[in-house]
């Protein structure tokens, strides 16, 4: 396969859409949030959820893609998978609401900290000198990012806390359970069972929801149903990227993207929303850029960027999978 800076093609586009994916993902959930005042997160997750599931099945159907056919026993070992996957989505969606994009952003690098110091405990990834400076600089851009938003709040900053510490478990656990089923899932599976045994949970919790969720996009007009439709479908297509980039990279690599996300993100979400940082604030956000281009160039001249070899084989593709 052809190579570009030891990163092939099929990793730097994967990269690419996962990239696209994130940044419309944050800004649409804002905008739903902000902008409309649509906050009832488990209706709008079992929406999502729901049309990921549509969108995947409805693919296998007409041939693009293909996964083994539903397995109870895989299901009971994915579940817990799952559980983690919502708890990642509802603490960001949560913590998305109390806080402007740019602190949120700022805070969620850190998650790139406890990632990449996992994945050296368990896939013995190397850290150089200059990843632990990134680190410092990480830690320092979220203390003063977030001291330096008039739109923080106590509870904003603990659920971006706690979403960090779950999405860091999510990644890495997701990694070492593909590896171990191989087979039984395809490179299409993990979305699959992922969004379909998410469901019956989202449901039940959304039931209280769904009334006032319509409600609400009835007041918000066009724009809100355009919210809430493109949401969805970007849901879906993230769902996707997602599973693709963590199948044919490393956890560090997966996390390191989804670090550099951050730079747009926290741009379009000032100008967007005109939710403004005081001096300090900007000071904590080119503190975490600093950090997390570091950590990337640090990253990348290490050879930890590419698709991991011996310490975290890729997951085992069927001769069938497109």
């Amino acid at each position: 396969m052809v190579r570009i800076k030891n990163l092939d093609v099929e990793v730097a586009v994967s990269l690419m859409a996962y990239s696209l994916c994130s940044v419309s993902m944050i800004i649409l959930n804002k905008m739903a949030t902000f902008s409309y005042n649509l906050r009832y997160p488990n209706a709008i997750l079992f929406l999502q959820n729901a049309g990921a599931l549509l969108l995947v099945v409805l693919a296998k159907k007409y041939g693009f893609v293909d996964y083994p056919a539903f397995s109870m026993a895989v299901a009971k070992r994915w579940f817990p998978l799952t559980l983690l996957f919502i708890a990642m989505l509802f603490t960001s969606f949560k913590s998305l609401d109390l806080l402007s994009v740019t602190v949120q952003t700022v805070l969620k690098n850190t998650a790139l900290i406890l990632t990449a110091l996992c994945d050296k405990r368990l896939y013995a990834k190397h850290l150089t000198p200059g990843m632990y400076v990134s680190f410092v600089l990480l830690v320092f851009g979220g203390v003063f990012g977030a001291k330096g938003d008039t739109w923080a709040t106590v509870s904003g900053v603990l659920w971006t806390l706690a979403n960090v510490v779950i999405t860091t478990c999510y990644t890495l656990y997701m990694k070492a359970l593909t590896k171990e089923l191989g087979d039984n899932l395809g490179r299409y599976g993990p979305v699959f069972y992922n969004n379909l045994l998410s469901l019956p949970i989202l449901f039940i919790f959304g039931l209280v929801e769904f009334p006032a969720l319509g409600a609400a996009v009835q007041k918000g007009g066009f724009g809100a149903m355009a919210v809430m439709v493109v949401m969805t479908a970007v849901c879906s297509g993230m769902t996707f990227c997602v599973f693709r980039c963590i199948s044919i990279t490393s956890p560090t690599t997966f996390s390191v993207m989804g670090a550099f996300n951050k730079i747009p993100i926290s741009f379009l979400g000032i100008i967007l929303f005109h939710q403004y940082p005081t001096p300090l604030g900007y000071l904590g956000l080119v503190i975490s850029i600093a950090g997390s281009s570091l950590y990337t160039y640090e990253s990348l001249k290490s050879g930890n960027a590419g698709k991991p070899k011996s310490d975290a084989p890729p997951l085992r593709e069927d001769k069938n999978l497109v």
